[in-house]
C-alpha cells in the first residue's frame, strides 16, 4: 500500500494540485468579493455558504505549503457547501438547481489530492 501512495509523492502532482488550487482559489475570491455587497441583508444560510467558500479558499492558499491543511480546509469546505446545498434542495428554495451539485465535484477531488500528496510524502 505504501508504492501506491508514493506515486503520488511526485513533484508534477504537487504542481497539478497547486495550479488548480490558485485557479480555484481566483474563483472563490471573485465569488467572496462579489458578494460582499450582499451582506447587510443576508439570511444566516447566506452567511453559512460563504463560510465555505471561504474555507475552501483558505485551503487552496496554504496548500501552496502544508498538503495535509490544505485537504482538510478544503474537505471541510466543500463538505458545509454540500450540506447547505442538499439543505436547499429539501426547502425548494427558489433559483436552486441540482445540477450545482455537481460543481462540488472540482474543490473534493483537489482536496483529496492534496490528502494523496500528503500520504504520500508521510515519514514513518
Amino acid at each position: 500500500m505504501k508504492d501506491f501512495w508514493a506515486r503520488f509523492a511526485s513533484n508534477e502532482f504537487r504542481w497539478i494540485a497547486r495550479v488548480f488550487g490558485t485557479l480555484l482559489g481566483l474563483l472563490l475570491l471573485m465569488e467572496i468579493i462579489e458578494s460582499l455587497e450582499y451582506l447587510a441583508g443576508a439570511d444566516a444560510q447566506f452567511y453559512v455558504i460563504r463560510v465555505g467558500f471561504i474555507l475552501v479558499f483558505a485551503g487552496c492558499v496554504v496548500g501552496w505549503f502544508k498538503e495535509f491543511a490544505a485537504s482538510l480546509l478544503i474537505l471541510g469546505g466543500t463538505a458545509i457547501l454540500c450540506v447547505m446545498s442538499v439543505r436547499s434542495m429539501s426547502v425548494r428554495a427558489p433559483g436552486f438547481r441540482p445540477q450545482g451539485l455537481f460543481l462540488l465535484i472540482v474543490p473534493a477531488l483537489l482536496g483529496f489530492l492534496y490528502l494523496a500528496i500528503h500520504l504520500g510524502t508521510k515519514k514513518k
